[in-house]
């Protein structure tokens, strides 16, 4: 062992410390614990003490409140009931009940909403976005919250394992010893924290469930009758046996499903063996602590089919304080035994102090055809309202029976007058030492068969009930006490013959009732039988009680036998029942898998693949309920057993070798329920969670798939976060790679407006619109940027190889808004930047060479737009600008010859200065596009040219590269023609339209014109001559003189030729001839005597 002064010590230690520290910090209890029974809440509610808070949620389990306690809330109950009949209320009274209902409280102020539920709350002005309002019936939040946290829990968990066996690796010599014992209580917490967290999975999916039966959820108040109520209950009752079973072990509810041997049920002592102690304490020992796994799931079963009663009870006790025909308790005058027969006997007889005699029998006595040994005279039957508030209470005692809350029914008939039914009811409590009990529960069981055969006989005589208020009928009194002595003998074949037992459930809790009590009785038979042998031999004379009466064995001849933890065979006497209600319920696909858990072995597998089956064929949105729980049942499953779940079958047509996107049946029914997820608005936000558990391939697919059809700015922020949260590292880049091309792909001609999507801007097609709009998906994170460079480029290159020649400035709009108003104004800076910080890790990440091939592409894209722009605007100024103009010129006149000349000066000084101006708008529009033209002309290195086309290297490789090539190449040869001839026509139109400056100057001034002219030009002159020294042969660089622009019309031949442009390659040869012709028309407008106006520009 290391010394406490080491400063190393004890590492692994430390690490297991540590560990749970961890663990506890996120309240998973790795403290092995004993499952209590499992009880509901609502009915605890009642009987405590203290009342609860008001809950609209059922949990699915809650431990058992103290029998005190249940007591003191029933006799509660009683006396404010007789306080509200006697007209005094109590002050404990509640508004609509008693105290411990708890009344709904008003509708609280709500917290502000989440992105996800506002989206769910919103509607889509333009058009029917769908069923935006949840459902209430199919609430699909609770569920992916509930798979949410249970699989951040296995992650968690699934660290801290890895985390333990590195620091397990980490011994220090001598302490191999200590550290084999921690890691064995390490490997115990982090399987306790395992269980812990899917029971409570498994219970929160069991509480969504039920809480949609008994509350309002969504506004929407759910009917007790209602179908979808009904599947819904159901739903949740096989949720909570999952959650029952689970809490044993994983072998207790995946009961033999890989093919093992059936177990045997095996007791944890033998009763032979304890002779001294008592039949209570035989049982603890035989039937508790470590037992066989048969028995674990045996009493787990029971205790999840008394909770499922428990919460019926509950939903009842509920329903009495909401104006129900049909109250679930008696009223407060049952605080006497049947108080109008013994009235209608008072009157009947002059002397009244003789009617408070009644045996206690009388009415069973003469109901069976036997005379009462009362000496006092009764009525033939009971009183019919005496007889209803009979069968009223002992309703109610049985609903508590089979919710296994025995004490509570014996509280309950005691403070209801009938103290000795409560006595004859705990005849089933063993021997302890301490002299509780009953010494003969051989023979006490016996009676209550004899007496239960009796009335079964009477019942089936007359099996029609007394009173049909609708939800709950209402049978004879004697009924209900014959099937709680079927409960009580562990009678079955009686209990599936009393109509009583209506329910599905009714049937199994009498068969798991009896299983239990079976063996029971097994044990305590053999632990007597052990005490008389052993008596017998030691020549004693009955030292143990109970051992006296000789007819054990006879009381125990006529004992139902059962299956000993074989539930496949003790379940199949529900098929055999002969009320039509429990068989028909069994075909209930949720009850079906209720018994194929139970039954385990090759009935899980089956049940899972028929309902799979089930569930894809699904169409409609109403029936998606089932589909949703055989999904999370498979993951469920999936995330415990991945090899059984491998082992589920295909459904027929379905073959995974030729679908290589389906590979299991685990991977179909996800796709399915994304599917059905992503055809909701409301349920987007559930998609990504689901879309993270499949297949790598089918990530990608189906996700991408999934948000090609989103198109709100938030949506798309929410649901790529929701990607990049859940998805593996990168797979949000190439999801959005797929998104972006996939919409910048589509064919117009399919655009349809998808909800949520904005109006398209004007001047632009919605389809534009749409595409423009998708590179918004890579504008989020700066490490998108340069995916979100080649997805720029790539929609810039298709509009621009749409634009047709003769409608130019139409087809070239949408690019020119799509840089100006769309795209962010940092893009390439933040592209080339994240590609010079984002290393090579991710497959798929793009170069820096590349983004900086981009961005030279985009640039260049970008110049030719602005120079089109600005060509168009050229056309427009210098069609709405006017060369010529009249002068204001005075013609004859009686003024002298000096105010003539001064007249005539101050005229063609105004009309140079307006020409001037005329020029000026033309001149420097020409200038701004004659440079913008000539920029792209002369782009460094050629105009899309792809300076990377000749690397050899995946990126230049791919078909993408290729495509890419091959639409520059088809742009070049559209667009450097268009360029070319663009740039000579505005040369050509500026010098055609100042020759008619001069033109216009010479008509109207004559020789002075000339003057006029050459003072025009030298103000445009951009030498550094001075006006003094102007000439015409000095005028001819002047950009107001038409011969520059003949002049820079003929320099366009050096600029195509420069093979540095590789302009003259884009040309076709009729392109060429064209421009050959031009130049010569330009060579010859600056000939000498081509007009005046060229020596006007060139002398």
């Amino acid at each position: 062992m290391a010394s406490n002064n080491d400063p190393d010590e004890d590492d692994g230690v430390k690490a297991y410390n540590l560990i749970q520290a961890e663990l506890g910090q996120w309240g998973l209890d790795f403290t092995p614990t004993s499952t209590p029974r499992r009880y509901s809440a609502g009915f605890s509610q009642y009987y405590d003490e203290t009342p609860a808070p008001a809950s609209t949620t059922t949990p699915a389990t809650t431990t058992k409140p103290a029998s005190s306690a249940h007591a003191l809330r029933i006799q509660k109950k009683y006396e404010d009931d007789m306080e509200e009949e006697d007209g005094s209320p109590s002050p404990g009274t509640g508004r609509h009940g008693p105290v411990g209902i708890q009344t709904p409280e008003p509708p609280r102020r709500q917290a502000p909403m989440t992105d996800e539920q506002a989206l769910v709350e919103t509607t889509d002005e333009d058009m029917d976005a769908g069923r935006l309002i949840d459902d209430g019936m199919d609430s699909y939040r609770p569920y992916h919250d509930a798979l949410y946290a249970y699989l951040q829990s296995k992650e968690r968990l699934s660290k801290f394992s890895q985390r333990a066996n590195d620091y397990s690796a980490m011994q220090i010599d001598g302490d191999e010893a200590v550290m084999g014992e921690q890691d064995d209580e390490g490997a115990h917490a982090a399987q306790s924290a395992m269980k812990n967290a899917e029971v409570t999975f498994l219970e929160s999916l069991a509480s969504i469930c039920l809480s949609r039966v008994s509350g309002i959820v969504g506004g929407i108040s759910l009917d007790g009758g209602n179908i979808w109520s009904e599947a819904s209950k159901n739903e949740g009752n096989l949720w909570d046996l999952l959650a029952a079973l689970r809490a044993e072990c994983v072998s207790s509810l995946f009961y033999c499903v890989n093919g093992e041997e059936l177990p045997d049920l095996i007791l944890s002592n033998d009763p032979a063996s304890m002779v001294d102690s008592a039949p209570a304490d035989v049982l603890d020992a035989c039937l508790g602590g470590g037992v066989s796994l048969p028995l674990q799931r045996l009493n787990a079963a029971l205790g999840w089919i008394e909770a499922c009663h428990g919460r019926r009870f509950e939903e009842a006790l509920n329903q009495e304080y909401e104006g129900n025909a049909d109250p679930l308790l008696p009223p407060p005058r049952r605080r006497t035994m049947w108080p109008g027969t013994l009235a209608a006997l008072q009157k009947q007889r002059r002397s009244p102090s003789t009617s408070g005699a009644f045996h206690p029998d009388a009415p069973l006595q003469i109901a069976l055809g036997t005379r009462s040994s009362s000496p006092v005279d009764v009525l033939s039957s009971l009183m019919p309202q005496d007889e209803m508030d009979d069968a009223r209470l002992l309703r109610a005692c049985f609903m508590l029976f089979q919710a296994g809350r025995v004490e509570e029914a014996v509280k309950l008939v005691t403070d209801c007058g009938q103290p000795w039914r409560a006595a004859s009811w705990t005849g089933w409590e063993p021997l302890s030492a301490d002299g509780a009990g009953n010494p003969t529960r051989a023979l006490w069981k016996r009676k209550c068969r004899k007496i239960l055969k009796k009335m079964a006989e009477l019942v089936n005589m007359d099996s029609t009930t007394t009173e049909d208020t609708g939800m709950r009928g209402l049978y004879p009194s004697i009924a209900y006490e014959a099937a709680i002595l079927s409960l009580l003998s562990d009678d079955v074949d009686a209990a599936l013959n009393n109509p009583v037992f209506q329910t599905w459930e009714d049937g199994v809790c009498a068969i798991l009732r009896a299983e239990v009590g079976i063996i029971q009785d097994d044990v305590l038979r053999s632990h007597h039988m052990a005490r008389v042998e052993f008596a017998e031999g030691s020549g004693g004379h009955f030292p143990f009680p109970g051992t006296e009466f000789e007819s054990y064995s006879r009381d125990m001849d006529d004992a139902p036998h059962g299956n000993w933890g074989d539930l496949a065979a003790a379940l199949e006497k529900l098929d055999a029942s002969p009320i039509a209600q429990i068989r028909e319920d069994g075909g209930d696909p949720f009850r079906n898998g209720m018994i194929s858990v139970l039954v385990g072995q090759n009935a899980l597998k089956e049940y899972i693949e028929e309902c799979a089956i089930l569930s894809l064929e699904t169409e409609s949105n109403d029936e998606a309920c089932f589909l949703r729980f055989i999904t999370h049942l498979v993951l469920y499953v999936g995330t415990v057993l991945p090899e059984f779940c491998s082992r589920l079958s295909l459904p027929p047509g379905i073959d995974a070798a030729t679908d290589s996107n389906i590979s299991s049946l685990h991977e179909l029914l996800i796709l399915k329920y994304v599917a059905h997820l992503s055809s909701r608005r409301d349920l987007w936000p559930y998609v990504a969670l689901y879309s993270s558990l499949l297949s790598t391939d089918n990530i990608i697919d189906t996700y991408s798939s999934f948000l090609i059809r989103v198109h709100s700015d938030r949506e798309r922020q929410m649901f790529l976060n929701q990607a990049r949260e859940l998805f593996p590292k990168g797979f949000d880049c190439y999801i959005l790679r797929y998104v972006v091309r996939g919409m910048i792909m589509c064919d117009a001609n399919d655009w349809t407006r998808e909800p949520g999507e904005e109006a398209a801007p004007l001047g632009v097609s919605p389809a534009d619109a749409r595409m423009m709009r998708s590179i918004h998906w890579f504008c989020y994170y700066p490490e998108h940027r340069p995916d979100a460079l080649v997805a720029v480029n790539m929609l810039l290159r298709k509009f621009l190889l749409r634009s047709k020649s003769d409608t130019p400035d139409k087809d070239l709009y949408a690019a020119k808004l799509f840089i100006d108003r769309i795209l962010p104004r940092d893009l390439i800076d933040v592209a080339v930047d994240q590609c010079q910080k984002k290393s090579q890790a991710i497959a798929g990440s793009i170069s820096l060479s590349l983004v900086q091939n981009l961005e030279v592409e985009y640039l260049s894209i970008q110049g030719y737009l602005k120079a089109h722009t600005q060509y168009t605007q050229f056309l427009n100024d210098i069609t709405k600008t006017s060369p010529c103009h009249k002068s204001n010129k005075l013609v004859g006149g009686a003024q002298s010859k000096h105010e003539s000349e001064i007249a005539d000066k101050m005229e063609r000084n105004n009309f140079r200065h307006k020409k001037m101006g005329l020029c000026k708008i033309v001149i420097e529009s020409a200038s701004r596009v004659s440079d913008s033209l000539m920029d792209v002309l002369t782009f460094a290195g050629g105009w899309l040219i792809d300076a990377n086309s000749n690397l050899d290297n995946e990126e230049t490789e791919s078909e993408e590269a290729k495509s890419r090539s091959e639409e520059l190449e088809m742009i070049r040869n559209t667009y450097v023609p268009r360029a070319v001839f663009m740039l000579h026509e505005v040369f050509d139109k500026t010098a055609m339209w100042l020759e008619q400056i001069v033109h216009d100057t010479v008509a109207q001034f004559g020789s002075a014109g000339k003057e006029m002219l050459l003072t025009l030009y030298g103000s445009f002159d951009e030498s550094d001559r001075t006006p003094d020294n102007l000439s015409m042969d000095s005028l001819s660089a002047s950009r107001a003189a038409p011969g520059y622009w003949h002049k820079k019309s003929l320099s366009l031949a050096s600029v195509v030729a420069n093979d540095g442009n590789g302009l003259h390659e884009a040309l076709n040869n009729a392109e060429l001839e064209s421009f050959l012709k031009l130049m010569a028309e330009s060579h010859i407008s600056l000939s000498p005597g081509a007009s005046g106006a060229v020596h006007f520009g060139s002398g």
